[in-house]
């Protein structure tokens, strides 16, 4: 499993809409799941500093092969709130890929690891 950080630059008072968005996929995982899945990666963590940046770590088997031309995207009722969220909220052309250094855990190996005591 691959792991990827993205920063993106919020609009002042966007936290809230992020809120909204992060409600909307709890109560309705299927629809953004469902496209995830079909793009080839995921959403895993939303993180947010005092400065306005949203910071996203996405998951993919293997994010050379992830959906590049949405064009053949089924897509569902959660399409149209997430573009209202980045509309509303992303500063145009902020979007920055930060390089990842190491993943320690690319296999999921923390999940068989026990504490000595």
């Amino acid at each position: 499993m691959e792991s990827k950080l993205l920063k993106v630059k919020l609009r002042p008072n966007s936290k809230e809409k992020i809120l909204e968005l992060i409600e909307y996929i709890k109560q309705k995982p299927n629809e953004p799941f469902s496209e995830m899945q079909q793009k080839g990666y995921f959403w895993d963590s939303f993180f947010m500093d005092g400065e306005n940046n949203l910071y996203m770590v996405l998951k993919s088997e293997d994010f050379s092969s992830i959906m590049q031309d949405e064009s053949s995207l089924i897509e569902t009722e959660f399409r149209s709130h997430y573009e209202k969220f980045r509309t509303e909220c992303w500063v145009q052309a902020s979007y920055q890929d930060i390089e990842e250094i190491f993943c320690f855990n690319k296999e999921l190996s923390f999940l068989g690891i026990t504490q000595k005591a």
